[in-house]
Parts: C-alpha cells; sequence; structure tokens
C-alpha cells in the first residue's frame, strides 16, 4: 500500500513537473523550432470519476501531428440514498481517479473549418490510471482501496484559435479503464486553453 502511494505521487508530481520545466527552461530556439505546445483546464469523468482539473502537453512533428501527453486529476463524492434507514447510518463514497495517458493527435481541416478558425483532431492515446476510493459508515469508520491498471481512450474534438500561438480546446473521448481485471467505459469531457510555443511544425497554422 505504502509503495503504491509513493508509485502514484511521484508519476503525478514528476509529470506536472516535466511540463513546468519544458514550458520554463526549454531553450526558446529549441522550442521554437520543434513547436512545443503547453495546456490545462478543467475534466469531467463519467463513472468513478468525477470533476478536475488536466494539464497537457505536446510536440508539433508537423502542422497537422503531434504527440500529446495528458494528465487529469478528478475527484468525485456521493451518498449512498438521501435517507439512512438502515442501522449502520449515513454511508458516503469519496474517489479520485487519476489518469496519466500518452498517444498521437491528429488534425485536419476544411475551406469552413479555416474560415471560422477551427481545427477538428481525432486522437488516441494510452497509459495508465490510478482509483482510490473510501467509504465511511457512520457507525463503523472509513476504509479505502485503491488500484492502478492500463487505461486507453479514443476520441477527439475541435479548438478555436485566438491566435497563431493561443487556443481554447475541447475534447470529448472514450476513456477505457480496467480496474480489478475488468473494464470500465467512461465519457471524458475536457475543456481547457493551449499555448504553443512557436510554429506548430513545419509551418504556422
Amino acid at each position: 500500500m505504502l509503495a503504491h502511494k509513493i508509485l502514484r505521487s511521484s508519476c503525478q508530481f514528476f509529470s506536472i513537473m516535466l511540463l513546468a520545466f519544458l514550458a520554463t527552461f526549454l531553450p526558446s530556439q529549441i522550442a521554437h523550432g520543434q513547436g512545443l505546445e503547453v495546456g490545462g483546464g478543467w475534466t469531467y469523468v463519467t463513472g468513478d470519476g468525477g470533476n478536475g482539473f488536466g494539464v497537457d502537453g505536446a510536440w508539433w512533428f508537423t502542422k497537422r501531428v503531434t504527440l500529446a501527453a495528458n494528465y487529469d486529476s478528478v475527484w468525485k463524492n456521493q451518498f449512498l440514498g438521501n435517507f439512512a434507514f438502515t442501522s449502520l447510518g449515513a454511508i458516503s463514497v469519496k474517489g479520485h481517479l487519476q489518469n496519466f495517458i500518452v498517444g498521437p493527435r491528429i488534425f485536419f481541416s476544411t475551406d469552413w473549418t479555416n474560415r471560422h478558425k477551427l481545427n477538428p483532431f481525432g486522437e488516441a492515446q494510452f497509459g495508465v490510471s490510478w482509483l482510490n476510493q473510501a467509504v465511511n459508515v457512520a457507525q463503523e469508520g472509513e476504509v479505502s482501496a485503491s488500484a492502478n491498471h492500463f487505461t486507453w481512450e479514443l476520441g477527439g474534438g475541435a479548438e478555436y484559435l485566438f491566435s497563431p500561438h493561443w487556443s481554447g480546446r475541447l475534447n470529448l473521448d472514450l476513456l477505457r479503464t480496467h480496474f480489478i481485471d475488468q473494464g470500465q467505459s467512461h465519457l471524458r469531457l475536457a475543456l481547457g486553453v493551449t499555448y504553443t510555443f512557436g510554429p506548430r511544425g513545419e509551418a504556422a497554422h
């Protein structure tokens, strides 16, 4: 249990620090040449997920293809029933879901999307998820359990280009986790802002 908590905390810490390091300390000429992108915003995941935040980093290899890495951290608190009919009293469940996934993001456009400064995309990403849940029974106390396992997601979205560097982005994905040797399907909705250093890939938009 202790080793798992250390691993989970370490992955969360280093993923956030990596994005902060690349955005802050990477030499400007390298960042401009490679098309580094960083971003973040609000995230919602159905099922065992909830509301929270996400951070994002990507490299623009061409003006249509990136390799993206996402970290999400969402929380969900709920009561089992509005009334405590049993002798156990009120029961509450607190959950914390974290996802770290990496994969390609491919953009495409038409004359219509270009006129309206839209940039649709599709994505497929793979990684690991951590889930911690704690159940609190009024007269029995709290018990908790946690697990981590392989995760993948498939989906897409669109971004609105405020400028060659700034954009607002909306993602809608199918997120598939595999806790306790079973598959769980979730919808993942993310809304955020991104900043790109220099041109995106071979040319700027």
